[in-house]
């Protein structure tokens, strides 16, 4: 199949999937809204639950993808901490991904295959790159972290933690993702900051 079509049958399968959730969505809608037959449909994948499986680890790639980019050029420990914070609640923020959330946690009852692909290309992933982030500033003598992983967990939760919650059950809660970014930075800092230098 042309990488065209393939690119097609994806975004129509993402728009009806994170529309009708993973049980209410059929493959006529997913065709339809992918401008396919069902042949091609079936020739990209042999079921909706092998779609609904691609449609997640390529959603969760893309956002990996986001906050992966190379930081910003300013190595100031609590400058390269508070940009990579934000970029955690700007995922949050992304009704993309709070939408493909949802529909992983109401898949999982019949399709637990999802929420290991969820949690293989989305968190897990995300740790390990935070973790990367935290052992440089860490080799560099500007944090203390014996775990890069363990930390990376715990500054992913400060980040996150207070965002995500009202976002999953569409509580209407503005945030301000910069203030948010610094208040975590300061908790995570109490804790793993080399010294002085960081303030």
């Amino acid at each position: 199949m042309r990488q065209s079509k393939v690119a097609d049958v994806l975004s129509g399968a993402k728009v009806v999937f994170l529309k009708c959730g993973f049980e209410g969505a059929s493959v006529d809608a997913i065709a339809e809204e992918a401008k396919v037959s069902k042949a091609t449909l079936y020739a990209h994948s042999p079921s909706k639950n092998m779609l609904f499986l691609s449609v997640v680890q390529a959603e969760c790639d893309r956002l990996s993808a986001e906050i992966s980019r190379p930081l910003s050029g300013d190595h100031a420990p609590r400058a390269v901490l508070e940009e990579l914070s934000r970029r955690m609640i700007r995922l949050v923020l992304d009704d993309d991904y709070i939408r493909l959330l949802r529909t992983c946690i109401g898949a999982v009852a019949v399709l637990p295959e999802a929420g290991e692909i969820y949690m293989d290309a989305g968190p897990r992933r995300a740790t390990r790159i935070v973790g990367q982030v935290l052992q440089g500033l860490h080799k560099a003598g500007s944090l203390k972290v014996q775990d890069a992983q363990s930390a990376a967990s715990q500054f992913i939760h400060l980040s996150v933690s207070g965002v995500i919650m009202p976002r999953l059950l569409a509580v209407d809660q503005p945030i301000d993702a910069s203030e948010h970014s610094k208040r975590a930075v300061d908790a995570f800092l109490g804790i793993y900051s080399a010294g002085n230098t960081l303030a």
